[in-house]
């Protein structure tokens, strides 16, 4: 029995399998990527089901945000894997897992490539030029307004959220543009189209009979541009139930005004939607309409305050075929949370 004991402690001992210890940063890069790919699948189910419940299509409106977390968390998953062995390869392999699905869908929801600037997009382009803005109903600074709307030198302009005492200190641009509508309202209702092409006539319209009112300008033809309808719209803002609902059904009657047989249609203003929407989708299919934004950039418009995390609410959508040969968000403006959007149309 002795002889078994010397036996055994005389037996060289087996080499230790390495242990890899995590890193205080590498933990918390693993819970960074954890929590993104979590949140990831949320939005991306949220989406998914926008058309169940209006409170799913709210997530709908950080797709594109998603899409740049998983890009980021995606990037530093692959170089885990690269550069890492045992356990901490292991993990990094199965965050890559998790967030591989979301990433490839946010790709084909917000087709991210739209954003670079591929296409026409000169500010000296002669042509149609529309001026949209939402300028907000308690905005305190109309006469900063004014000199806003003078200095984008449009042929049309396009007013959202307008209040009496605003459309007071606004009329008076009458002289530089004679072709005016005027509705202000002590709501979000208030609304306003002002032309300086000659012989423009107007026609307001009530979407889905909403009492939202929308104003459509015919703008004649020119030698620089084709005759347009000009809407100037602002749609319900989405809640957790009715009023999305609302704005799905003005959008819907925004899809039919752009189907009626006559001037090609151009929709500008705040429709309380980003681009990333089921609804919006729908919007551009059922009207033949494209996204001006398409290949120029990504436009941010709303809230200001956000800075390059806000989205892209305010729109100019065209009927297909219709040239755009400008389309930009201007900064920050004066006393609204909204950024001024302008495009070019031949």
């Amino acid at each position: 029995m002795t002889n078994n004991l010397q036996n055994t402690l005389s037996k060289p001992s087996l080499p230790a399998v390495p242990r890899y210890r995590d890193s205080l940063l590498q933990r918390g890069l693993f819970l960074v990527a954890a929590t993104i790919a979590t949140s990831a699948w949320l939005v991306m189910a949220g989406r998914i089901l926008s058309d169940v419940h209006p409170i799913w299509d709210l997530a709908s409106h950080l797709s594109f945000h998603m899409w740049i977390l998983t890009s980021i968390a995606t990037v530093v998953s692959l170089i885990g894997l690269r550069t890492q062995r045992g356990e901490s390869r292991i993990r990094w392999w199965h965050r890559c897992i998790m967030l591989l699905p979301p990433w490839l869908y946010f790709c084909f929801v917000t087709t991210p490539w739209h954003i670079l600037p591929l296409t026409t997009n000169s500010v000296d382009a002669k042509g149609l030029k529309i001026f949209a803005w939402n300028i907000w109903i308690s905005n305190k600074s109309p006469d900063q307004v004014l000199e806003v709307i003078r200095k984008s030198n449009a042929d049309v302009v396009a007013l959202i959220e307008l209040g009496s005492d605003q459309a007071r200190v606004l009329k008076q641009l009458e002289s530089e543009y004679p072709h005016t509508l005027w509705m202000p309202e002590e709501s979000a209702r208030g609304i306003a189209i002002l032309s300086r092409v000659a012989e423009t006539r107007f026609r307001v319209i009530n979407l889905a009979d909403q009492g939202m009112p929308a104003i459509e300008a015919d703008i004649p033809a020119s030698d620089q541009h084709a005759g347009y309808r000009v809407l100037a719209v602002h749609t319900r803002s989405p809640d957790l139930h009715q009023r999305t609902l609302d704005r799905n059904q003005q959008l819907q009657s925004l899809a039919e005004w752009a189907m009626l047989p006559a001037k090609p249609g151009i929709i500008v203003g705040d429709l309380n939607i980003t681009p990333w929407s089921p609804p919006f989708t729908r919007l551009l299919n059922r009207g033949n309409l494209t996204d001006s934004r398409k290949y120029r950039g990504y436009f941010a418009s709303w809230p200001t305050d956000l800075g390059i995390f806000a989205i892209p609410i305010d729109h100019a959508l065209v009927a297909n075929g219709i040239e755009v040969l400008y389309r930009e968000v201007g900064e920050r403006a004066p006393d609204s949370d909204h950024r001024p959007i302008a495009l070019i149309v031949k």
